[in-house]
């Protein structure tokens, strides 16, 4: 018994570790779509934290109806903008849905593309799953992500926002 407790506890410090060394490994990603100047390390757990990097400034939003029925397309819009003084190379936009090669956004440039999504109905996500699984409301749409590098070749990440859409 006291073997299996030092091995939990070594886990445990082994799996701090870790953990601690992805924190000061992420100081290249950023949440909520924007990237300016940080010095710190990022620690906000409530996907509104940003790490910057000087001169370099990108934004990443989506948007899509308020309000929606089960059983309904909606269409979504996606923008990702350098607000920053600096150009960026390599712009990649990704979810479950798609992956986008953008390419280079010069300062003050942003890129638009659309999505139609097919919000399910009970009927749809009971054959998926069970017969008492049904739709969230409101439906939730994650935040998608985007890619990037600077001229020194450096390659940072961002999230942008997410949707909650009532069903009514």
């Amino acid at each position: 018994m006291d073997r299996k407790i030092t091995i939990l506890v070594l886990v445990i410090f082994i799996c701090l570790i870790a953990g601690a060394a992805a924190i000061v490994f992420t100081t290249n990603t950023v949440n909520d779509g924007i990237a300016q100047e940080q010095n710190t390390t990022q620690t906000n757990e409530s996907n509104t934290s940003n790490t910057t990097v000087s001169g370099i400034q990108v934004l990443a939003t989506q948007k899509g109806p308020s309000t929606a029925h089960k059983g309904e397309n909606i269409t979504i819009n996606y923008t990702i903008a350098n607000t920053g003084s600096q150009t960026v190379y390599n712009v990649k936009a990704l979810d479950q849905n798609f992956d986008k090669t953008l390419g280079t956004l010069k300062s003050g440039e942003s890129k638009n593309f659309q999505y139609i999504i097919h919000i399910p109905t009970d009927k749809e996500v009971q054959e998926d799953f069970s017969s008492n699984a049904t739709v969230s409301n409101p439906f939730y749409i994650g935040g998608f992500a985007v890619t990037y590098t600077d001229a020194k070749g450096s390659t940072y990440s961002l999230n942008a926002n997410k949707l909650e859409i009532k069903l009514v």
